[in-house]
């Protein structure tokens, strides 16, 4: 080895300057705005000549924006249409509880209702409910409506309500169903408020934890209120004990034991996810709980009654519970990851190593039936489980690029032997896997896809994650730090940037994940052009008659040829007035499509 050059132990121990990963913060005379340096929007201001556009951009914008006569708020797309979170800002009047309950649907209804509730939504209702628990005090409800306190009229309405957002609709009565959901999750509230929730009583923490992903589904975008929602949806859980684990507790049944543990598994994947969309650090660190992970079981292995609770089933059995554990597993690993990351202390190259090995232990202890496999070899499974290996799959490629997105650009010493190689591959294998996910999810949640009916779980995290790799993909294009797979990492940003400008009129995060995509793929292939106005041309791009982009598509199927000019422009762009944003039958997520089939997700 010559004179100076590092040795392995050296590079692996010597602290990392975090000077660089210290976050982006935005300031204006109306808020402050910090996000950590592993968010997108961060990555993104790392590459200047894009920074300085969106930032010319938006002084444009605020030149041209004629002063506010009134203190009402502007119309926001990622925004429900009814307004903001109701629990943070408020209802219309506090109902009485006659009021409340002649809210509720005839009992028809509301069978159906409860029925789509526990096939389609696994994530919440093995989480939060107790099927056969629950349909025993749902009966003994219709008949005798005085019987059940007001805080389980206010779960009954969460359940009712996180059905309408799955429900099929035709175009004639998207409006009414949207009107149902705006009426259900102020009856949430009202009951939640009457019930005086902050006292912690029975069915409060099921209830809001329904409701925050009721109100996260309606947002296109990361929203900070589902934030603050999270922080106090996780203070009432410490506050009612579910940090600790059940057995500390003799006055807690084996049945009630159980159910916690499923609830703070719910609760801790909220807060990892949302945390780290939302740009900050998690709120829950490890050692402040040591409640266990579920056992699993179907919800008929045990009841208010058992006095034991059975053995776990074979992780190789499908459960009611099975998916919570897997994600559990891998969420846990994740926090770990973002911990490390959100550190403001330094650390080692090591210490990324000993994590990474944390989270590939997590990804190898996936149960069988939910590991990652082609859709042409899961055409027995039910949607259920393929989106389940999806969002698992797609939770370890998040964690892969968090952990080692810093290193792309770290230059090695001695190239023949880059200690950092690992890192480098890592983050783009992952980051390409990332937006295979979002093509697949794409193609399949439209009409007629194997994912069509868990189309309403591709939320805002899903497309936060799918972001954070366009974000990562675009700077290696624009760096030239392909790692001699630039032809890769170009198919797949023009696949993203399809999809992100189908996705533009109702986000945000999408309008500028197109336009960064376009300036960066236009750049790559013009490079002596640094002085690109991709605004006006993405502009103009979407405004373009439907007809010819629908021409310049099925050009290109037929053709096989990639629209390297064209920006295609979604077929059904008139549904996109703002005050029709949930009126389109979109619900954040839910049943939009364009004329192709395309899911507006």
């Amino acid at each position: 080895m010559s004179q100076g050059t590092p040795t392995m132990d050296t590079v692996m121990e010597a602290p990392i300057d975090g000077h660089s990963e210290c976050g982006s913060m935005r300031i204006s005379e109306s808020e402050l705005r910090y996000v950590g340096g592993d968010h997108w929007a961060a990555i993104l201001d790392g590459i200047a000549d894009i920074k300085d556009h969106f930032d010319r951009d938006e002084q444009l914008r605020l030149a041209n924006t004629p002063d506010q006569l009134s203190d009402e708020p502007t119309h926001d797309p990622s925004r429900p249409r009814s307004g903001y979170a109701l629990l943070l800002y408020g209802c219309r009047k506090i109902a009485s509880r006659g009021e409340i309950l002649a809210a509720l649907p005839p009992k028809a209804a509301v069978d159906r209702y409860i029925s789509r509730f526990f096939n389609f939504l696994d994530l919440v209702s093995a989480s939060a409910v107790h099927g056969p628990s629950f349909l025993r005090e749902y009966e003994a409800f219709w008949t005798n409506p005085s019987s059940v306190p007001i805080m389980w009229i206010g779960l009954l309405f969460s359940m009712v309500c996180l059905a309408c957002l799955t429900t099929d609709t035709l175009d004639a009565e998207v409006e009414h169903l949207s009107l149902q959901i705006d009426l259900y999750r102020e009856k949430i509230v009202q009951c939640l408020v009457l019930g005086e929730y902050t006292r912690t009583g029975p069915y409060v923490l099921q209830t809001v934890i329904n409701y925050v992903y009721i109100e996260f589904c309606l947002r296109t975008d990361a929203d900070q209120d589902m934030w603050y929602l999270l922080a106090l949806e996780i203070n009432l859980a410490m506050r009612m004990g579910y940090h600790r684990d059940p057995s500390h507790f003799p006055g807690i049944s084996p049945f009630q034991g159980e159910m916690r543990r499923r609830l703070w598994a719910t609760v801790l994947m909220g807060d990892t996810l949302v945390s780290n969309q939302m740009g900050m650090p998690r709120m829950i660190s490890d050692g402040k709980w040591d409640t266990a992970e579920p056992r699993n079981l179907n919800d008929t292995d045990f009841d208010e009654q058992s006095i034991d609770l059975p053995p776990s089933r074979p992780l190789t059995e499908y459960t009611n519970s099975l998916g919570l554990i897997a994600r559990r597993r891998i969420l846990a690993a994740l926090g770990t990851v973002v911990d490390l990351i959100d550190a403001v202390k330094p650390y080692s190259y090591a210490d990324v190593m000993r994590v990474d090995g944390i989270l590939q232990e997590a990804a190898a202890s996936i149960p069988p039936l939910l590991q990652m496999k082609p859709l042409a070899a899961s055409v027995t499974d039910s949607p259920q489980v393929i989106m389940s290996r999806l969002f698992l799959g797609h939770m370890v490629y998040k964690g892969q690029i968090v952990l080692h997105r810093r290193f792309l650009y770290i230059d090695s010493a001695n190239p023949d032997d880059d200690p950092m190689s690992y890192s480098r591959k890592a983050c783009l294998d992952a980051s390409l896997g990332m937006l295979n996910i979002q093509h697949m999810l794409d193609e399949e949640t439209c009409p007629g896809g194997q994912l069509y009916t868990m189309r309403f779980r591709v939320t805002s995290i899903m497309n936060h994650q799918f972001l954070t790799a366009t974000m990562v993909l675009c700077s290696m294009l624009h760096r030239g730090k392909t790692l001699q797979q630039e032809q890769e990492i170009r198919a797949a940003l023009q696949i993203s940037r399809s999809i992100w400008m189908r996705r533009s009129f109702t986000s945000k995060e999408a309008t500028k994940a197109a336009e960064t995509v376009s300036f960066v793929l236009a750049k790559a292939s013009d490079g002596h052009n640094s002085n690109l106005s991709f605004g006006q041309d993405v502009s103009r791009d979407l405004q373009d008659n439907y007809q010819t982009n629908a021409l310049l598509e099925n050009f290109a199927k037929f053709t096989g040829q990639p629209l390297e000019g064209s920006l295609l422009a979604p077929d059904n762009m008139g549904l996109f007035e703002p005050d029709h944003f949930l009126m389109t039958g979109s619900f954040g997520m839910l049943t939009s499509s364009n004329q192709d089939g395309q899911p507006w997700l």
